[in-house]
């Protein structure tokens, strides 16, 4: 990503958090509820032998939220095989609460005070705060986004390693380190701008598709942090659930109703391209996406992901493919991501 449009994104994301618009980019438009799901164990204080305590129910779950992908409007007509032992695929695993605390002016102040910016905050309405001086500081409830003044275009780019250190010690002495922080990754490194993005998200779950909870920095030259965006809640463990049949899921997939995730722009398909292939499975694990809508109650709850190569016909190569079932057995209709067609034959 070169200067300018480093400049246009910042321009951007300013006048979206002016206006209060800023959004997250996974959950995309769902404030339905699911059935609710039976929990593995029973509600702490009931007796397990109780007809109260076996049939206890948490609060219903709304869908899981996944990336839409497929915006080159592209059909798939593929043949897919598992090559995958799901005996070993956990049959039970936790739902998290993302909670998170509003924030008031006096909140903003002190954050202002301890990153130096030199000026009183201004409260912007709808829960934002601003303060503009030795750098730029907006602050929400959802989201807090910094830009610094400091000058870091000389020297070297850092390690990878020197670099998350250099980002875990910055979030730390800003006061801004979560004490559930988990093991940061350079996601990206611009050597026209000299700027690296080092990417955090919660130590548990260690595997969330989601940008949601996450914390970026980016640093420059000599470990100077130039920017960073926090989107964080505290990540509470509710109930461990059941899981919906590995094989269930499987059946899904190859029934033509999970949703997929590959990126075939490589083969130079045309948009609105019908594509043959054939997708061979070899991996299906556990993880974590977000359900609920922005700025309301919102969970990390589990989902299959079916991971293999697919080949498209006629076509040297091959591609990730992956696929995406709700794990809970009563999770609803997830939200986002387009159904790929399985030819069965």
């Amino acid at each position: 990503m070169n200067s300018a449009a480093l400049h246009y994104y910042r321009m951007v994301l300013i006048a979206m958090l002016s206006l209060g618009l800023f959004a997250s980019a996974f959950a995309i438009g769902s404030n339905a509820s699911a059935l609710t799901t039976v929990p593995v164990t029973p509600t702490p204080g009931a007796s397990s032998g109780s007809s109260d305590g076996g049939n206890e129910v948490t609060a219903e779950l709304p869908p899981p939220d996944l990336p839409t992908t497929n915006e080159q409007g592209y059909t798939f007509d593929l043949k897919p095989t598992l090559n995958a032992d799901l005996d070993n695929v956990a049959n039970e695993a936790p739902v998290y609460e993302l909670r998170r605390e509003a924030v008031t002016i006096d909140d903003a102040q002190a954050l202002a005070d301890k990153l130096g910016i030199g000026q009183p905050v201004t409260d912007r309405g709808d829960g934002t705060f601003q303060a503009s001086g030795n750098g730029q500081l907006f602050v929400s409830t959802e989201l807090i986004q910094y830009f610094s003044a400091e000058k870091a275009d000389d020297g070297k780019l850092p390690t990878d390693e020197e670099a998350i250190g250099f980002a875990r010690d910055w979030l730390r002495t800003a006061g801004l380190l979560p004490p559930d922080l988990g093991d940061g990754e350079v996601v990206s490194k611009i050597d026209e701008t000299k700027r690296m993005i080092v990417v955090f998200g919660p130590a548990e779950p260690d595997d969330v598709l989601a940008a949601y909870p996450s914390i970026s920095v980016t640093v420059g030259p000599k470990g100077v942090v130039v920017e960073s965006s926090l989107r964080w809640a505290t990540v509470v463990r509710t109930d461990v659930y059941q899981l919906a049949p590995a094989e269930e899921a499987w059946q899904t997939v190859a029934s033509g109703q999970a949703y997929i995730e590959a990126d075939i722009s490589a083969a130079n398909v045309d948009p609105g391209s019908d594509v043959k292939g054939r997708a061979t499975f070899s991996d299906v694990s556990i993880a974590y996406t977000t359900s609920g809508p922005p700025g309301g109650k919102q969970y990390l709850q589990p989902i299959y992901v079916f991971t293999g190569k697919m080949t498209i016909d006629k076509k040297d190569g091959s591609c990730v493919i992956k696929a995406y079932v709700p794990a809970l057995a009563n999770s609803g209709a997830p939200v986002g991501f387009d159904v790929i067609s399985w030819d069965m034959s």
